[in-house]
């Protein structure tokens, strides 16, 4: 998988209020736009099509011309959606570009984060009882976190247990989270998971790989923690491990975010997000989306460390 998918938590946090009301024009062709692009794009067509007539009813209905300021409109077609679809990232946007948008380098804002939350490893020590701990925040960009992410599981190495705090952490790219997976299984390729797209030809399987850089980990003890704030690729380390028996986790349920999503333009400066692929686990048959992880042992995020130590004393 090369897409990075990372679970948002505001989601008009990029909104920028606009001047001027929109016109029932303008709404109209705003939203007689959505339907086509749900049916076209959604991960599952039969449900893409499904979610498609019925917001088409709606907007036939006229229904969104009285929104006519722009950060309404949006509002409440991401309430129908959800409403529509049951699927959080189906949802609208809008956004007015600023002058200087053209000339900000995201990719120098993305590697000077990594750099100062350390490639996502905040934090690297060995507890009690030679009990390993490893705070990761975010996976980073595979390429430039590859030797943190090796250096760490290094440190980790000779420890009976390990503890992956992922509390907060709301995904990013699937390269390191599948390198620190890869631990934990051995043998030959093991099929994890299939990841759909709305065309079935471009079906993704996902295996195991034995391409680590020190000892596999099988047989120790894993203990992962998690909260509401550990969405999407944090999730899917997550799940797959417990699915697969393989950890432990601990903590609050996760914020539910399994599919992918991307990004489609609508006329007038809107966006709409569509679920445009779904990771399906090959022991479970189906995902967290809207679920989220469930953990083994339910506690408060603030004393989910403290529960999985009086776990491992056990």
């Amino acid at each position: 998988m090369k897409i990075r998918f990372t679970f948002f938590f505001i989601v008009f946090s990029g909104c920028i209020l606009y001047s001027q009301d929109l016109s029932k024009e303008h709404i109209i062709e705003i939203t007689e736009a959505i339907p086509g692009l749900i049916k076209d794009h959604y991960v599952f067509p039969e449900k893409g099509k499904e979610i498609s007539e019925k917001i088409q009813r709606k907007v036939r209905s006229k229904v969104y011309t009285e929104f006519t300021e722009p950060n309404a409109l949006a509002l409440v077609l991401t309430k129908d959606l959800k409403e529509l679809g049951n699927d959080g990232h189906l949802y609208v946007t809008v956004k007015k570009k600023s002058d200087n948008e053209e000339n900000i380098n995201w990719e120098d804002i993305e590697k000077h984060n990594e750099i100062e939350k350390n490639f996502g490893f905040t934090d690297i020590k060995i507890l009690e009882n030679n009990i390993g701990y490893l705070k990761i925040v975010e996976f980073m960009h595979p390429k430039r976190s590859m030797p943190t992410a090796v250096a760490a599981m290094k440190i980790v190495e000779q420890t009976q247990a390990l503890i992956i705090d992922l509390r907060n952490n709301g995904g990013g790219y699937p390269g390191i989270m599948e390198y620190i997976l890869h631990h934990y299984f051995d043998g030959p390729p093991e099929h994890v998971s299939t990841t759909y797209f709305a065309k079935a030809e471009n079906t993704d399987k996902t295996y195991t790989s034995d391409l680590i850089y020190g000892k596999l980990r099988i047989g120790t003890p894993l203990y992962i923690l998690i909260n509401s704030k550990t969405g999407s690729a944090a999730e899917y380390f997550a799940y797959t491990l417990q699915a697969f028996n393989k950890a432990i986790v601990v903590g609050e349920k996760s914020a539910g975010a399994a599919h992918m999503n991307d990004f489609f333009e609508l006329p007038h400066g809107f966006k709409i997000s569509i679920s445009v692929a779904a990771p399906i686990n090959a022991k479970t048959h189906k995902n967290w989306e809207l679920t989220g992880v469930i953990p083994d042992y339910i506690t408060t995020s603030d004393l989910a460390l403290q529960k999985a130590l009086g776990l491992l004393m056990k």
